[in-house]
């Protein structure tokens, strides 16, 4: 399974079965999105918005892989979306996970998302995104528009919630702060076999995580391996 793919798919062996999940089709994406390459787009199998309302169409450990890269960033509510992805992985299967460094991205100026941030943002009512919460991406990435009138900087930040802009703004150290503290509070039994910093591709870090069964996970934690 990949989520979001968008214009960027992960490149797979040939062999691989995948089943492509988004939020909208590819018509509306290119609709939405005019500025991207509608022939890197792969067509979307099963409409999801896992921001909402999770995976709930895919049962508990159906997947060998489970692939989101470049999301986590964009969502209200990045933590139910890890505990979900976790869910439907197979035991023995992968997370495959990356998200941008705000250093390397038009983010740099942004305010580091804590993790208690976002910790106390997901308890709103309704769960969702308000173009107040972009109003951090209007002063330190469109600093252009402050001067601009009231009704020019509402139809910007009404654009940035409908694009989906990163409302979640991370490093690699904080990103992996935050992700370690999903898992110790909800028992998510995986554990990072491979990463690469972005201090390396200077864009990015990437992880995968192996998901192990409980009694799996406790025998490794008291060999150190965890």
């Amino acid at each position: 399974m990949e989520i979001g793919a968008f214009e960027h798919p992960a490149e797979l062996p040939s062999a691989c079965k995948v089943v492509y999940c988004d939020v909208i089709t590819k018509a509306e994406a290119l609709k939405l999105f005019p500025e991207i390459n509608a022939d890197k787009l792969p067509e979307i199998d099963v409409l999801v918005d896992i921001d909402r309302d999770g995976l709930t169409v895919f049962k508990n450990k159906s997947q060998d892989f489970v692939i989101i890269n470049h999301v986590l960033e964009h969502l209200f509510d990045p933590v139910n979306a890890i505990r979900e992805c976790f869910r439907v992985l197979k035991v023995g299967g992968t997370l495959v996970v990356s998200v941008p460094d705000k250093r390397f991205t038009f983010d740099k100026n942004r305010t580091l998302t804590t993790t208690t941030e976002i910790f106390e943002r997901i308890k709103r009512i309704p769960k969702l995104a308000i173009p107040q919460d972009y109003d951090d991406m209007l002063i330190n990435v469109h600093p252009e528009l402050l001067c601009a009138s009231h009704e020019v900087k509402q139809k910007a930040l009404k654009s940035f919630l409908t694009r989906r802009e990163h409302l979640n703004i991370w490093t690699d150290d904080s990103f992996k702060s935050f992700f370690d503290s999903v898992c110790r509070k909800f028992l998510l039994t995986l554990i990072l076999k491979k990463k690469v910093s972005s201090n390396d591709n200077e864009f990015e870090f990437f992880g995968c995580w192996r998901k192990h069964s409980l009694i799996s996970f406790l025998f490794k934690i008291l060999r150190g391996v965890v």
